[in-house]
């Protein structure tokens, strides 16, 4: 691709209409998939005992898992995507793997839940955990406006935003990535440029605020408001955000396959990336391009063991005080609650960036763990079609 191709666009939605369609550039480059969740009923944030195991009647029987591979294949056929990978866990059950395509579209390698992949926004849930630790230590308050902490950088409205605000997204604050020249340079330069956490805030600072945050206020998707955690942590702890997320997350919850890379390289071996990025239907490898652009947002990198992991925990409140855990579970329009979504009884958040289309969800009552990828995103997120038609036959 040369440098004046631009990024084709996502849409915030995705359905049959849609996916059909050329899709509006303004979403290419957000770090979401959050549209095909769909709401349910209420989240059920129950614990889990080993006589609830044996009292729940067993969810993968012969019939669902025949389900849901035909389930899989059907929506493959549809998409079509180079491959795809989902983890279905259930307690006392094992672990159910379905994998379609392949890894690698020059060797025709399969799927591999052992390679690591980008979790893009999924990163938010650890950015969000680092956060309400930082709380619990007195570091933080999260009734406290953005602006005390984060004079220098002028914030619009910093002084009626709250660190709560960020967290449930209810700042009003422009996303970054919502900017149609956002990423012009990082094209130009083979999408390896490198940004500073600086220099998304420029961006977003740079258009009006969506709306007034208040009491009242809907939540609004944004990056920016991920970022300024990022920075907060920092200010707080004299660390940098990596550092902070390792420390007070990726460790103590043993997960030693996660990590935020320093460039865009990839630890091997890694499932490829891919991504369409004009009118053809020409695939490009996207899997080494650096993901600074996602910063707290969206930049780490995993594998399906440790989501499988840290998706119970995010249901769980793992890490987090009775208080820090109420605060995580707050629902704004009983979707978003303190960077982590629901949709029903479903937790956890969805990942979408250049390559790499993901879903990390636990269902609070089956206690399934829910693990997908999709080697394929932007323009478009077609995890939502497999998520959608899993869970269906999951929540049954």
């Amino acid at each position: 691709m040369n440098a004046q191709t631009k990024p084709r666009a996502t849409s915030s939605s995705v359905n049959s209409d849609t996916a059909s369609q050329s899709l509006s550039r303004r979403h290419a480059l957000q770090l979401t998939g959050l549209s095909g969740l769909g709401l349910m009923a209420p989240a059920l944030l129950a614990g889990c005992g080993g006589t609830d195991v044996l009292l729940r009647p067993r969810v993968l029987t012969p019939e669902v898992k025949t389900q849901l591979e035909a389930a899989s294949d059907s929506v493959f056929a549809q998409v079509n995507p180079p491959g795809m990978i989902a983890l279905i866990s259930v307690d006392g059950e094992g672990d159910y793997f379905i994998r379609r395509g392949v890894s690698d579209r020059s060797s025709g390698a399969p799927m591999n839940e052992a390679h690591y992949f980008r979790i893009a926004s999924n990163t938010k849930t650890f950015t969000g955990a680092a956060v309400l630790i930082l709380a619990d230590e007195g570091k933080i308050n999260l009734d406290a406006p953005i602006a005390s902490y984060l004079a220098e950088y002028n914030i619009p409205n910093g002084e009626r935003i709250t660190v709560r605000m960020l967290g449930n997204m209810t700042s009003g604050l422009f996303n970054y990535s919502d900017d149609e020249l956002f990423l012009e340079p990082f094209v130009a330069s083979g999408y390896s440029l490198a940004y500073t956490p600086q220099q998304l805030l420029a961006t977003a600072f740079s258009h009006p605020p969506y709306f007034l945050p208040g009491p009242d206020a809907k939540h609004k998707y944004c990056n920016t408001d991920i970022v300024l955690l990022g920075l907060l942590m920092e200010k707080v702890t004299g660390k940098s955000a990596k550092q902070v997320i390792d420390e007070k997350v990726i460790q103590p919850m043993g997960l030693t396959h996660t990590y935020w890379p320093d460039s865009g390289a990839l630890a091997t071996p890694y499932t490829h990336g891919y991504s369409k990025q004009d009118d053809s239907d020409n695939l490009l490898d996207a899997s080494t391009w650096n993901p600074s652009w996602g910063y707290t947002a969206g930049a780490l990198v995993s594998t399906f063991a440790d989501m499988k992991m840290w998706a119970r925990a995010v249901a769980d409140g793992s890490l987090l005080s009775e208080r820090s855990r109420a605060e995580r579970f707050k629902w704004v329009d009983d979707q978003y609650g303190f960077c982590v979504t629901k949709a029903g009884y479903w937790v956890g958040h969805p990942g979408t960036i250049y390559g790499y289309n993901s879903h990390v969800f636990f269902h609070t009552v089956k206690k399934i763990t829910l693990v997908i990828l999709v080697n394929q995103a932007l323009p478009g997120t077609p995890v939502e079609y497999f998520s959608a038609a899993l869970r269906t036959i999951l929540d049954k």
